[in-house]
């Protein structure tokens, strides 16, 4: 890949407006729009705290059935890179008043078709206490 296809700003762009609109359903509970922004495709991967989402149909099983994250969810540490046109990765950690876990996510993004979509996603927590020194 060459150096100036990677993190073109038009791209970046439109990468992190779909990474935005990802956020803004996952705090109102919009399961249709959540469900919309992964790849309806049998080997799309989701990762997620409790459960392991192999296929576009375990992971809307699992957002059917999901509680709400905490609505006053905050996002830090956000890292959004793009390769080329239709490949992106996005990574950040979340937190909320409910949990003094750190949250972390990653997603892998490509533009299928023309829109954004989460081909493999992995969500974890981490108790601060047991942080490594960096």
């Amino acid at each position: 890949m060459e150096p100036d296809s990677i993190n073109r700003p038009e791209v970046l762009a439109s990468l992190r407006a779909a990474f935005n609109a990802y956020e803004a359903a996952l705090l109102r509970h919009d399961v249709p729009a959540l469900d919309a922004f992964f790849d309806d495709d049998p080997q799309t991967v989701r990762y997620g705290v409790a459960e392991l989402g192999y296929g576009i149909d375990a992971i809307r099983h699992y957002r059917a059935t999901a509680a709400p994250v905490h609505p006053e969810r905050s996002l830090r540490n956000i890292v959004i890179r793009s390769f080329g046109q239709d490949t992106g990765s996005a990574c950040c950690e979340f937190l909320a008043p409910d949990t003094a876990m750190i949250g972390r996510q990653t997603q892998t993004w490509v533009r299928i078709a023309g829109a954004w979509r989460i081909v493999a996603a992995h969500v974890s927590l981490l108790n601060p206490e047991a942080l490594l020194p960096s």
